[in-house]
C-alpha cells in the first residue's frame, strides 16, 4: 500500500500520512468535477493544447487493464493469481475497490469474473497477501478497515471468509491477533521446512504456528540498512539466501531496497553494497516503484519484480513487470524499469491476431486532456489523453474517455476492409463496477446489425462476445457503467502458427 504523497506534503508528514494510511483514514481533497469524474484522486491540471502523444511514455503497457495496486502474484497449476488493491475509485484512502482476483495463463492475457468476496462484504480491501495453501485451504491476508485480517477459501479465486466460516462484514470481521498499531501490508513466506513466517509494515516480522492463524514467537524488528517508514514487505528465497524487501518513501520518491540473510528468515541480516533495487527514474517516465512482489514461475530461473506506479497521482496507480537479475554472490543487479512489459510466460494463450490493433478508432465524445500534478518532478510533463486511439493501441496503460455529460456514449472501430470476426473482448474501466452495453456490426458504416447485447452490468473483464459475422466496423455503445475503455480487441481466424512464447504486449 503506498504512501501518498499529497499536495504540500513535507517530508516531515510523510511518516504521518503513512499512519494514517494504516489506519485507512479518510484523506478529503476538494477536486474539480471535471476531476472527480475522470476518476483522478488527485488535482489534475487542465490543458487544453497538451500533445496526444504523452499516454504511452506516461502510462506504458500495464500488466493489468484496470487501476490496481499492491500486488501479490502466485502460481497454482499453471496459473497466475494477482491479488491487489483495486484503484481508481475516488476519494483516495477513505475508499478502495471491491476485492477481485486477476489470473492469466501466460502472464499477458488477464481477466477476472466477479468478486473473490460474497456479496455482502463491506469493508475497505487493501493490500492482499499472496495466496498460502495449507490444510486443504487458501490463506490470504489482506488488509481490511486498516488491519491485517486472516481469511480464507476452498479456492484461489475464493470465495474468501473468515476462518471460522463467517461472512466477512463491519460486523463479524475479527482483525489478526497482533498488535494491530500501524499494521498494513502482511505477506506470508513458507519455508523449505513447512515454517511459516509473517512480515508487515515497520519491519516486522514473526514465525506463525501451523494453522496460520496465530504467531508462534515474538515479534521482531528487522534492522534494516535504511531508516524511516516503511511498508509493502517481501520475504523469499532464492539458492539457500534469504531476501527480505521493503520500501522507502512513497508517492512519486517510492523506491525498494533490500537485506540478506544467509541463516534463517528471521536473520542475521546483511545490508549489500547496493541494497536499492528500485527507483524513481523521470528520464524513462517511471515515478514511485513501490509495493509490489517478487517471483519466478515455476520451472524457472528468471526472476521478475511486479510493483505499483505513481499514474495519475493518489489512488489512480496501475501495475508493472519488469525482469530481475542476481550478480554471482546472490546480490541483485538494479532493476531496470522499462513500462514495456515481459512478454508472455508461457504458451500465449490467444493464437489469433487482434484485428482492432492500430486501426481507426472513432467515439462518440473524448474527455479534454489531463496534466498531472508532481510535487517532485515538476518538470515532468506527464499527461493523460483519452482518445480513441488509445483503446486500440495494444497497452494497457491508456484508455478511452467520454467526455463528462455524454448521455449515450458510444466506441467505433474500422478494421479497413471486411474481416471474418468470430470474438470481440472489452476492457472497460473500472470494471468492478460492472457494464452493460451493446455491440453492433456493419459492412458500411451504414446498415448495422447487432453482435451483442447485455442489459444487465454484469461484474468482470474482459466483456467477451463470440459471433461468427464477415464485418469492418464494431460499434460499442455503453449502456451502465463507466463510459471508457482500456483496450478493445476483435479476434478473427486463428493465426497458423501456434503456442508462441515471449510475444511482447505490442503484439496482442
Amino acid at each position: 500500500m503506498s504512501v501518498m504523497k499529497w499536495s504540500g506534503m513535507t517530508s516531515r508528514l510523510i511518516a504521518a500520512a503513512a499512519v494514517a494510511s494504516s489506519a485507512m483514514l479518510s484523506a478529503q481533497i476538494a477536486l474539480p468535477k471535471a476531476v472527480q469524474e475522470a476518476g483522478v484522486d488527485r488535482t489534475g491540471v487542465p490543458a487544453v493544447k497538451l500533445p496526444g502523444n504523452n499516454d504511452k511514455p506516461a502510462f506504458g503497457d500495464a500488466l493489468i487493464p484496470d487501476m490496481v495496486a499492491d500486488p501479490s502474484i502466485s502460481e497454482i497449476n499453471g496459473t497466475f493469481y494477482c491479488y491487489a488493491t483495486t484503484d481508481g475509485w475516488g476519494r483516495g484512502l477513505a475508499t478502495s475497490g471491491p476485492p477481485v482476483v486477476w489470473t492469466s495463463k501466460d502472464f499477458l492475457n488477464w481477466s477476472f469474473k466477479g468478486w473473490s468476496f460474497p456479496s455482502d462484504f463491506d469493508l475497505k480491501y487493501w493490500a492482499p497477501s499472496s495466496i498460502v495453501y495449507r490444510n486443504g485451504r487458501y490463506y490470504s491476508f489482506p488488509t481490511l478497515d486498516g488491519k491485517i485480517t486472516a481469511v480464507v477459501a476452498d479456492s484461489p479465486l475464493g470465495p474468501f471468509l473468515a476462518p471460522n466460516g463467517q461472512h466477512v462484514t463491519k460486523a463479524t470481521v475479527h482483525p489478526f491477533p497482533i498488535q494491530q498499531n500501524s499494521s498494513i501490508d502482511a505477506e506470508v513466506f513458507i519455508d523449505n521446512d513447512g515454517q511459516a513466517y509473517m512480515v508487515w509494515s515497520r519491519r516486522r516480522e514473526a514465525k506463525l504456528k501451523p494453522d496460520l492463524l496465530s504467531l508462534a514467537g515474538p515479534t521482531v524488528t528487522i534492522p534494516t540498512k535504511r531508516q524511516g517508514y516503511s511498508e509493502g514487505p517481501y520475504l523469499t528465497k532464492r539458492d539457500g539466501i534469504y531476501y527480505y524487501f521493503y520500501t522507502l518513501g512513497g508517492g512519486e520518491t517510492y523506491k525498494y531496497a533490500y537485506m540478506m540473510s544467509h541463516t534463517s528468515p528471521m536473520g542475521p541480516w546483511q545490508a549489500p553494497k547496493h541494497d536499492i533495487i528500485a527507483r524513481s527514474n523521470p528520464a524513462a517516465n517511471i515515478l514511485g516503484p513501490g509495493h509490489g512482489c517478487f517471483f519466478h514461475p515455476q520451472g524457472s530461473k528468471q526472476w521478475y519484480f511486479v510493483y505499483l506506479e505513481f499514474g495519475r497521482g493518489g489512488t489512480t496507480r496501475q501495475i508493472y513487470a519488469d525482469k530481475m537479475n542476481f550478480n554471482a554472490d546472490g546480490s541483485i543487479q538494479p532493476i531496470k524499469l522499462t513500462k514495456t512489459g515481459v512478454g508472455a510466460l508461457g504458451a500465449n494463450t490467444e493464437n489469433a491476431p487482434n484485428l482492432a490493433l492500430g486501426c481507426r478508432a472513432t467515439a462518440s465524445s473524448t474527455r479534454p486532456s489531463y496534466r498531472v500534478r508532481l510535487e517532485t518532478y515538476r518538470k515532468l510533463k506527464r499527461v493523460e489523453t483519452y482518445s480513441p486511439a488509445n483503446a486500440v493501441d495494444g497497452a494497457n496503460g491508456t484508455r478511452w474517455m467520454a467526455a463528462a455529460g455524454d448521455r449515450h456514449p458510444w466506441f467505433e472501430v474500422d478494421l479497413g476492409e471486411p474481416h471474418h470476426i468470430r470474438r470481440t473482448e472489452a476492457y472497460f474501466v473500472k470494471p468492478t463496477a460492472g457494464q452493460a452495453y451493446r455491440i453492433d456490426w456493419s459492412l458500411d458504416g451504414k446498415h448495422w446489425h447487432i453482435y451483442g447485447e447485455h442489459d444487465t452490468v454484469v461484474i468482470c473483464s474482459p466483456h467477451r462476445d463470440e459471433k461468427s459475422v464477415r464485418a469492418r466496423y464494431l460499434k460499442l455503445s455503453i449502456l451502465k457503467g463507466h463510459p471508457g475503455l482500456w483496450e478493445f480487441r476483435v479476434y478473427g481466424d486463428p493465426a497458423r502458427t501456434h503456442g508462441l512464447t515471449g510475444v511482447s504486449n505490442e503484439q496482442r
